[in-house]
This record gives C-alpha cells, structure tokens and sequence, in this order.
C-alpha cells in the first residue's frame, strides 16, 4: 500500500469518526448551554469541559482504532499466528519495502493517541505501569478477537509495536508536562522522552548507510524463518557436485528518457499534455496530420504507443515482405533489438519480437519482447516494447549444487505459495513430511537495486506434490 492509498483508506475510515465526534461535540453544546455556564456561577461543575473534550476525542479514536483492526475485516486467517518477534522487520529489510517498513510504523503510530489521552483524562494512567498495563491489555484483546474470528493473525510483531506506540505517546505527554510545569525546554527531559523516536530514526539511517554501501540490493526469496528439518524425510535423486560455480550479474538499465525524443522525432509527434502516476508516465502527441497518440511509460523501462481511435483491419497487408523490412527500420531506428530476437509472428499487421537470449558471461542482456503495428499505407499505428536491457557488471561465484542441498538440508529456504489452493498449515515444514530433491537449475532474477542475479530453482517432491519448488540466492 502506498503513501496516497494509506492516506485515501484512513480517509475513508475517519468518516464514522467524523460522525461520532462531531455527535459529541453537540452533545458537549448543549452541556455547556443549558447545564455548565449556569452551574458554574453557583458552584464548580461536576464535569469539566476539558474533560468533556479529551473524553469525546478519545472516543472517537477508540472507535478509529476499531474501524481499522476489527470492523468489516475479513475471516481469512482463522487461529493463525506469527510468534516470531521483529520479523516484519527483518522482512522489511530483506525486501527493503517501503510497504512493509510502513505497516510496522503505521502500527506504532496508532497507539501513540492511547499514550497521550489516558493521562489526560486520569490521574491515575500519569503512572508508567498502569498506563502500560492497559495498552498490552488492549493489544493483547484487539490480536486475540483477530485470531479468534479470523480477522486476521495474532502477530508478535503487532504487540511490540503498538505497546511502542503506547509508550511513545506516555512520553510525549511527559515531555509536554514537563514543558508547561517548568516554562521551558530541558535537554534531559527532551531526549529521554524522545527515546523511542530518536532510536527508530537512527536505526532507519544505519540501515539505509548498510543498504547503500553494499554492492548489490535485497532479494525477497532471503526473507525466511529457519524451518526445523528435524523428523524430515529428505532425499536427492540427482548428482550433487560439489564444484563452486560462476555466473555474470547483469543490472538493468532504464531509459525512459531516451525513447520519448526520438519518438516524436521519428513520427514527428508535438507533446499536447502529461499525466504522471508515481514513476509511471503518460503523454498525448499529435502528428501533422492531426492524429493523435499516446505515449505510456512505466518505471520498469516498458512503454507503448497507439493511435487514438484506431481499430486494426482484419485484411492481409498486400506487400508483407516490404512491410516487414520497413517494421525492421522503424524498430532498428528506436533501438529495438530485432538482429537479437526473433520473429514471433504477423496480426492485424502487427509484427511482434522475442528475445530469449541466453546470456553469455562477459555481455549485455536482453530479454522481454517488441512489437510494430503498421497500417496498409506503412504509417504506425502503435509500438509496443517491454524490452529490458541488462547491462553486464561483472561475474559472481556461486553456491556448488552440495551447497545448495545443504541450504535445504539446515532449513535455509522459504516456502512459496506455489498456488492458491495451499493453505498455511501446507506450507509449515513439520516432522513426518517428505521433501525429494529433483533438479536444480540457474535462473535470474531482479533484486531491489535491479541487479539481475543468478539464483537456483531447486525442483523436487513435497509430500507427494510433484510441482514443489524453492528458491535460493545463488552467491556464495
């Protein structure tokens, strides 16, 4: 989930808050006109309006916070859990996702108003202890009905993080506290209530230092808990050479700045109006002629051209010789590869590319594919290229196929979700399963730096399933 769609769900989600609060606020109105400014010429009010006030916001988050963790979810995950403490974090980290970093924040972020509301509305929360009783408490009730109900898992993770928040907020209230009793800001009061933030922030910067000065980026198929290959039947029928291997690393290389120029110098195109999503892009041109077309560029380096409005004939081009000699100027003239790749076929006049190149060691890369459209009078009608180029950065060594079977043998290896149908209790790793290795082969992969990288795919038998796979990171 993205920043915007974070911000358009809990959007969404404030509208019964909304509501609520602002009910309560005309409660609160009609407190103060008809009871409070009257009562208070006499004698003080049983009920503050302070008091009134914070009590209605705290409703109103109470009701977000149900909004958010237990109204109107799903009951797909029915008494699971993950017991394992910080590992959103190390798969965060191992993924390097923005999305899952923001999950655990926006988990922390949450209790923060628990923190700062309680003492506020009670004395007796301006205590650490049972102020940190009551956020484990709701924590601990909101992951249990989950759990129970299916609405989702009972994850350690979710109890750290939200007793954090809790905490966090504790010392904002503090340090505010602390700030209006003594009319100024005290250096040990600031840090020391300020802990949990600053600590969080250093431990983003030092993983974004580690991040950036290593060579290569994250790969998703390392985010794995070790599985216990105790009591597990595990055999190979295929030869396990112990001899290391090599392999080249290619990075890919993303131009889209370099297509859209001489587009419209090749077709003469005039640039009418952008639209940006993100790193996506998309442009309208138009020709002389008037014709209008629209350029879409992704951040993956794929992009396409069409014509507005145009619907391709069904009839046979007349010269398809000629024609295929003029798609082959027109791609050679954009860059697209068609010495390297191999006709796929003609329809509609549309002649489309393969390349399935095998990399060789000391070169570049390419794989994907590239098409032409071209009209009965030769002119274009659409171009679409999902070519990715991948530049050679230098060869690696690799894990030996031994290794490789060891990796499996200690539990090293994730396991995929190789369809649908298989459920959590298919994928644990238990004592009794039989696992037979068949095959490991080299393919490639893109990690988070878009390095393409070798990584094994180990083929095999899982408890009589045939179609079981894994992959390993193949860098030794």
């Amino acid at each position: 989930m993205s920043i915007t769609d974070m911000f358009n769900y809990l959007r969404f989600l404030g509208l019964p808050v909304v509501i609520v609060v602002g009910v309560e606020l005309l409660l609160i109105a009609g407190y103060y006109t008809f009871y409070y400014r009257k009562r208070r010429r006499e004698e003080e009010p049983w009920l503050p309006m302070s008091k009134l006030i914070l009590g209605a916001l705290f409703i109103g988050y109470i009701v977000f916070v149900l909004q958010l963790t237990v109204i109107g979810r799903g009951t797909s995950h029915f008494l699971e859990m993950n017991l394992y403490p910080f590992g959103g974090y190390i798969e965060a980290w191992q993924k390097y996702s923005l999305r899952e970093f923001q999950n655990g924040i926006f988990n922390i972020l949450m209790f923060v108003p628990l923190g700062i509301l309680l003492p506020c509305l009670s004395y007796k929360f301006r205590a650490f202890k049972p102020l940190l009783l009551v956020v484990v408490c709701a924590t601990l009730a909101i992951e249990t009905y989950q759990t129970l109900t299916g609405a989702g898992l009972f994850e350690v993770d979710d109890l750290i993080n939200n007793t954090l928040g809790g905490i966090m907020g504790y010392q904002l209230y503090r340090l505010a506290a602390s700030i209006i009793e003594h009319k100024k800001v005290k250096i040990k009061s600031l840090l020391g209530n300020l802990s949990i933030p600053i600590a969080i922030g250093l431990m983003f910067c030092a993983m974004s230092i580690v991040y950036n000065q290593q060579e290569f980026g994250q790969l998703a198929i390392n985010s794995y808990h070790k599985w216990n290959m105790k009591g597990v039947e595990l055999s190979a029928s295929l030869t396990l050479s112990p001899e290391p291997n090599a392999a080249a690393v290619y990075k890919r290389v993303v131009n889209n700045d370099e297509i859209a120029a001489p587009l419209r110098q090749k077709l003469e195109l005039t640039e009418l109006s952008v639209k940006k999503w993100g790193s996506d892009r998309e442009s309208v041109l138009t020709s002389n002629s008037g014709i209008h077309y629209t350029l879409f560029q992704s951040k993956e380096g794929n992009w396409s051209l069409t014509e507005n409005d145009y619907v391709p004939a069904q009839d046979s081009l007349i010269n398809p010789n000629s024609m295929l000699e003029k798609a082959k100027t027109i791609a050679d003239d954009l860059g697209l590869p068609t010495e390297k790749a191999e006709l796929r076929g003609v329809d509609d006049g549309e002649y489309a590319w393969s390349l399935s190149q095998i990399p060789g060691m000391n070169e570049d890369y390419w794989t994907g594919d590239f098409s032409i459209g071209l009209k009965e009078d030769g002119s274009i009608y659409a171009i679409n290229s999902g070519i990715k180029h991948n530049l050679f950065v230098r060869t690696m060594d690799l894990l030996s196929p031994a290794e490789v079977y060891k990796r499996i043998e200690d539990g090293e290896f994730q396991q995929l979700q190789r369809n649908a149908l298989l459920t959590k209790d298919q994928l644990e790793i238990k004592k009794g399963d039989h696992l037979e290795i068949k095959g490991i082969e080299l393919i490639y992969m893109y990690d988070s730096k878009d390095f393409y990288r070798p990584v094994y795919q180990v083929n095999g038998t899982y408890n009589g399933d045939p179609n079981w796979f894994t992959l390993i990171d193949a860098k030794n």
